[in-house]
C-alpha cells in the first residue's frame, strides 16, 4: 500500500512582532485528516497597534486550527522572541498551558537543551562527549551572566546613549533563561504519549515517518562540537558571507556617541576621588581638563556591555534547527536564528539539497549574518521576474523599527540590503503585512502536487 502523501499546504505566519510563530497545516485525502506542525512561538516586541494579550489569542487561534491534537512542535532555540509563548502560570491558564493541552506527540529541539545531557542523543564519541556536555552546560548557565548585564544596564542606563542602551536591555531579554518556557517544553516531550528529539545535524527522527506520512524532513543543524569543533566561535564580520556595507567606520561611529555618553561607576566600588558623588555626578561636576577621559571611559563602559550580550545573543542563535522539509513538489526552510557557523556546516555537507528550497523562512528576522550569501546565491529558484511560476517564496517574520542593531553600523534588523535582495530576488511576505490591517496571521496556500 503507498504511503500518503500530503496534497496541499497551509502556511500561517502569526503576527507575534519581534518573533517567531509558523504553523503549518498538512492535508492528506482521506482518513489521514490534517496534520499540524508549530514551529516556535515567542516575542520580545509586539507590533504597535497590537491588541491586548496578543499571545493569548494566537495559542486561542493555534487550537481552533488543530483542534485537540498538535502532531509536531518544533523550538528551534531557547531566545524568548522563540519559546517565551511556551511559558506556563501557576493556575495553568498562560499561553504555554494551552498547547501543552493539545498533547504534541513530537517535541523537536536542539541537542543543546537536553536535559539529561544525553550523548545518545548528540551522536557523539565517548571520547568527546564530555567536551559536548560542557558546551551544553555552558550555555544553559547564560542566565547568570545576562542576569548580570541587565542589571549593569540598570545602573547605566540614564546616562548610556539611548541606542545603545535599548539595544543592550533588547538584545539581553531575549538571553533569560526563560525557565517556565524551557520546563514546559521539556514536560511536554516527556510524556507517555509523546517523544522528545533532541536533534543534531544529520540525525533522523524516526516518529516522523507515521507522524507526517509522506514527508521528508532533513535536520540540517545544528552540529554538534564533535562536527564542527569551532561552532562555539562567533565571527563578528565576514564581507563575503554578510549583507554589510561595503566600509563601516566604527572608530568614527563609537566616538560620536562618546560626545552624549555618560557612566555610573559600580554601585558597589569604592568613592573616588574623581568621581566623589558617582551616582548623580554629571559633566559639569567634573574638572574640565578631565571630561575628555570620562567621555571615553563611558564610551567603553557601555561598548564593552553591548559587546558582550552581543556574544552570548550569537551563541544561542548557532543552537537553532535548521529543518529542511519536502513535501511533494515543495522544498521548505526554516533554520530558526541560524547563524554563520551553524550555516558553514550545513553548507559543506547539503549544498545541493538546499539548492531546490521553493519557500525560505528568512533567518533572525532578516539580520545580516543569517541569510549567508553562499546559501542565497545557491538557491536556484531565484528570479527578478515577478509572477514567474516555481519562483522562490520569501517569509519574513519582524519588525523594521527592532531595536536589534543600529542602522549607522550596517547591523539593523532586517538588514535594509537583504530586504531589497529578498524583494527583487523572491516573492517576499512579511508579518508586517498584518499591522497595517490589525489582522492576526498571514495565511499562505500552496499546492504540493504541482
Amino acid at each position: 500500500m503507498a504511503v500518503a502523501s500530503p496534497q496541499s499546504l497551509t502556511l500561517r505566519a502569526y503576527g507575534v512582532g519581534f518573533g517567531d510563530c509558523f504553523l503549518l497545516t498538512f492535508h492528506y485525502e482521506g482518513t489521514t485528516g490534517d496534520r499540524h506542525m508549530l514551529i516556535d512561538f515567542g516575542s520580545t516586541q509586539h507590533p504597535p497597534n497590537a491588541k491586548s494579550n496578543l499571545l493569548g489569542r494566537i495559542a486561542n487561534d493555534i487550537r481552533k486550527v488543530v483542534g485537540s491534537q498538535l502532531h509536531v512542535l518544533v523550538a528551534t532555540h531557547r531566545h524568548a522572541d522563540h519559546i517565551n509563548g511556551f511559558a506556563t502560570t501557576p493556575r495553568r491558564r498562560g499561553t504555554g498551558d494551552r498547547l501543552a493541552a493539545l498533547d504534541p506527540q513530537l517535541v523537536i529541539q536542539p541537542w543543546t537543551e537536553d536535559p539529561k545531557a544525553a550523548t545518545d542523543a548528540t551522536g557523539t564519541r565517548a571520547t568527546s562527549a564530555a567536551t559536548n556536555d560542557a558546551h551544553r552546560l555552558a550555555l544553559q548557565q547564560m542566565r547568570a551572566v545576562t542576569d548580570a548585564s541587565l542589571r549593569e544596564l540598570r545602573a547605566l542606563q540614564r546616562t548610556l546613549p539611548k541606542p545603545v542602551a535599548e539595544e543592550i536591555a533588547f538584545v539581553g531579554l531575549e538571553g533569560l533563561s526563560n525557565e517556565s518556557a524551557v520546563k514546559n517544553l521539556a514536560a511536554m516531550g516527556a510524556k507517555k504519549t509523546s517523544t522528545a528529539a533532541y536533534v543534531h545535524a544529520g540525525m533522523r527522527i524516526a516518529a516522523l515517518r507515521t507522524l507526517l506520512p509522506g514527508i521528508r524532513i532533513d535536520v540540517l543543524g545544528p552540529p554538534t562540537i564533535d562536527q564542527k569543533a569551532d561552532l562555539a566561535k562567533q565571527r563578528g564580520k565576514n564581507a563575503r558571507e554578510f549583507w554589510q556595507l561595503a566600509y563601516t567606520d566604527f572608530t568614527r561611529f563609537w566616538k560620536l556617541r562618546a560626545d552624549t555618553a555618560a557612566l555610573i561607576p559600580d554601585r558597589d566600588a569604592a568613592p573616588s576621588p574623581l568621581f566623589p558623588n558617582a551616582a548623580t555626578q554629571t559633566l559639569d561636576t567634573i574638572p574640565i581638563e578631565d571630561r575628555w577621559f570620562v567621555r571615553r571611559l563611558r564610551n567603553i563602559r557601555g561598548r564593552q556591555l553591548l559587546g558582550l550580550v552581543r556574544t552570548m545573543d550569537d551563541a544561542l542563535n548557532n543552537t537553532s534547527v535548521i529543518l529542511l522539509i519536502r513535501a511533494g513538489s515543495r522544498t521548505l526552510l526554516f533554520p530558526g536564528d541560524a547563524q554563520w557557523e551553524n550555516w558553514e556546516y550545513a553548507l559543506a555537507n547539503y549544498a545541493e539539497d538546499l539548492r531546490q528550497v521553493d519557500i525560505y523562512k528568512v533567518g533572525h528576522h532578516g539580520s545580516l549574518n543569517a541569510t549567508p550569501k553562499t546559501l542565497w546565491n545557491g538557491f536556484a529558484k531565484k528570479s527578478a521576474r515577478k509572477g514567474e511560476a516555481g519562483r522562490l517564496t520569501s517569509i519574513m517574520s519582524t519588525r523594521t523599527d527592532s531595536k536589534h542593531g543600529h542602522r549607522e553600523t550596517g547591523t539593523e534588523v532586517p538588514r535594509d540590503k537583504l530586504v531589497r535582495a529578498l524583494e527583487k530576488f523572491s516573492t517576499l511576505r512579511s508579518t508586517q503585512e498584518l499591522e497595517g490591517a490589525g489582522d492576526l496571521v498571514l495565511t499562505l496556500e500552496f499546492d504540493l502536487r504541482s
